[in-house]
């Protein structure tokens, strides 16, 4: 095993079988080699572990493959996270899956800083409509953070190892949103962030928080992150309603569509 890797990449993986060989393909065909391949599997039933392991001799390091049970995407992510050597860890979900020199980019760009600044990128968003690329700015960053919200892609964020042995792991009072109340107790703590304007992985539709039976709990926790941050009653009473707003026409707009696609037949 490698024991001075420059950076981590974390897999979380749970019945994955369609597309893990592709994620695991990405990291494999990286330009930068000192990294080391961490996959948190919570007990697959279905082929992932199978293909997980023909895969491992073809790492130069092999690859640090657990399969137990955990709590969720959250505690299984915090277990890859204490197992990390790296500076600085990615966190691959089990269906993205990143280009060539993702890592060499995201090296080139934290060699540069103190070695405790946060490296986010762009990525594109692949659903059954098409791509599309979701850009990142420090202007956006810094909006979405004074709104209370997630400023980061958080797929194409690295996190360097001593911010999350200051700050701490996931949260798991969120089941959804812990990524963003990571990325705000981050900025609480005034580290910096910087920004690469360039797509860092490929990410597919199909996330919790896109799961339309999870809006709900989604709306919860971002009560509870205003709860926990945001002083002003009033703005916590201004967010909590435009996001109950958005919740409703995302919801009717699901039931129009569902309408449409049963009365045409598709």
């Amino acid at each position: 095993m490698n024991m001075n890797p420059d950076i981590s990449i974390i897999t979380v993986v749970y019945n994955s079988e369609k597309t893990i060989e592709r994620t695991i393909q990405s990291v494999l065909s990286q330009s930068f080699n000192n990294f080391e391949y961490i996959i948190i599997d919570g007990n697959s039933t279905d082929r992932t572990n199978t293909i997980i392991n023909t895969y491992k001799s073809h790492f130069k390091n092999g690859i640090i493959h657990i399969t137990e049970n955990d709590s969720g995407i959250y505690d299984a992510m915090n277990k890859g996270i204490a197992l990390a050597k790296g500076k600085v860890i990615g966190l691959l979900n089990s269906d993205d899956y990143y280009f060539k020199d993702t890592l060499l980019n995201v090296y080139d760009a934290f060699k540069n800083t103190d070695g405790k600044t946060v490296i986010s990128g762009e990525l594109i968003f692949k659903s059954d409509k098409g791509e599309q690329l979701l850009k990142t700015s420090r202007e956006r960053f810094f909006k979405k953070t004074n709104q209370y919200k997630n400023g980061v892609r958080h797929p194409a964020t690295f996190v360097p190892k001593i911010i999350y042995d200051h700050v701490g792991l996931f949260d798991l009072n969120y089941k959804i949103a812990a990524d963003a109340e990571l990325i705000h107790r981050i900025y609480e703590a005034n580290y910096e962030f910087t920004f690469l304007k360039k797509p860092l992985l490929v990410m597919s539709d199909g996330g919790a928080s896109n799961s339309k039976g999870l809006r709900k709990q989604l709306l919860k926790e971002n009560k509870l992150l205003l709860e926990s941050y945001c002083p002003s009653v009033f703005k916590r009473f201004i967010y909590i309603s435009l996001a109950k707003i958005r919740l409703t026409t995302k919801e009717i707009g699901a039931k129009l569509i569902y309408k449409y696609r049963k009365m045409e037949n598709l």
